[in-house]
């Protein structure tokens, strides 16, 4: 079995066009975290890989898009599908191997062109299972079900009661376990905190995520604070690329620290882990690898002693797919359930994606079931597409 075909697809879904306006589009919405506070999040972006074999098989991946999916898009159309069209489809790990070796000796350890593998990856993964009529999970060793699930965001609001509404609607929802958003000083931040905190009770977990929001004397001070209200873990205190001033913040630090979601190969996260500055790693499976990163990451996260908890944003080909390795991977404590609006996730797949009592489930059919159609897919492309009716397949990506 070989590879015929690979492209990819840039996709674009606008806030404004859902709410008919950017004016009208809600304030939590544009800046929902800190590293929005400058440059408002217009909408959902994401690259949609697809790719086939000579046999008729077919399987779905996706790079992350932020902050601009035709980055990805480019490399994946200009780059790596044509090294890999004809290549005999293997362990996805090993037959990418080369291209990272290749971006790696370019300088391109981070971003767009790992985010493109990340995205092959998924996609060759998902056919490989798909071709074998098994489920991903399986294929990993795995098994379909549910996965331990932690909602976000609870994102900036501009009053501690509008915090704890929000907290509410999601445990109506069904979860039990929160991550809020912080970031804003240290007053503000505890004041949302004791707001959702005393909405959820003591019993459900709560996570803080402050984005990067921080250096690293007011990650401490924000950080001795927390003691009070059993918090789950304090996420990116501080920018990533220095593991020693997340070390810092954790040696300090009296909640567990949670860090990884911008971080891109397994080396990275590895430092991470050397310098003792995570108990919690948070990879991302659209940016840090695809489903072989993860289970490698997972393999590191067993080995150090310490948890891994995905990074869940994306759509619903990054979210399916990342469940289902969730279920086959080592030293996994949950994975984010991004209910941040987002059509790319909740309106374009075949099958929905599935949660029950709080948590998402890998479903049980052949791939990562995440499965995207077609043409509902096509008011959210980018630079054109023109669809074969016949074989309800993509067949042409206008420049």
């Amino acid at each position: 079995m070989k590879i015929s075909r690979l492209r990819a697809i840039q996709l674009e879904a606008r806030f404004a066009d859902v709410f008919g306006g950017i004016e009208k589009v809600p304030a939590e919405l544009l800046a929902p975290a800190a590293h929005f506070r400058r440059i408002p999040r217009a909408g959902q972006v994401s690259t949609l890989v697809i790719v086939e074999s000579n046999d008729g098989a077919i399987g779905y991946g996706e790079a992350f898009g932020l902050p601009h999916a035709g980055a990805a898009t480019a490399i994946i159309n200009g780059v790596i599908a044509p090294v890999l069209i004809g290549a005999e489809i293997g362990d996805p790990n090993e037959m990418l191997g080369d291209l990272e070796r290749y971006f790696t000796a370019m300088g391109s350890t981070r971003g767009p062109a790992i985010e493109a593998l990340s995205g092959v990856d998924i996609a060759l993964w998902d056919l490989k299972a798909r071709a074998a009529g098994l489920p991903l999970a399986t294929l990993l060793g795995g098994s379909p079900g549910p996965v331990a699930t932690y909602v976000s965001p609870v994102g900036f609001q501009d009053h501690p009661d509008k915090s704890a509404r929000a907290a509410r609607a999601y445990l109506d929802q069904g979860y039990t376990a929160i991550k809020l958003k912080v970031g804003r000083g240290l007053a503000i931040d505890i004041d949302h905190i004791a707001a959702v905190r005393g909405e959820m009770g003591s019993d459900k977990a709560l996570y803080l995520d402050a984005n990067c929001a921080y250096d690293v004397p007011t990650a401490i001070a924000v950080a001795k604070a927390l003691a009070p209200y059993n918090i789950g873990w304090f996420e990116e205190p501080v920018p990533p690329d220095d593991p020693q001033a997340l070390a810092e913040v954790r040696r300090a630090s009296p909640v567990p620290v949670a860090a990884g979601e911008n971080d891109f190969t397994l080396a990275a996260h590895a430092k991470l882990v050397a310098a003792d500055a995570v108990d919690f790693l948070q990879p991302n499976i659209s940016r840090a690898g695809g489903v072989s990163g993860l289970m490698a990451i997972g393999a590191l996260c067993a080995r150090s002693g310490i948890l891994m908890a995905p990074h869940g944003v994306g759509s619903c080909v990054a979210v399916s797919a990342a469940v289902h390795t969730c279920r086959a991977a080592p030293a996994v404590h949950g994975y984010e359930a991004n209910r941040l609006l987002n059509p790319l996730r909740d309106n374009m797949a075949v099958r929905p994606l599935v949660t029950e009592a709080g948590q998402l489930v890998a479903q049980d059919f052949p791939g990562h079931g995440g499965e995207p159609d077609l043409a509902r897919l096509a008011r959210y492309v980018v630079n054109g597409l023109e669809t074969n009716a016949e074989r309800g397949d993509v067949i042409h990506i206008s420049a």
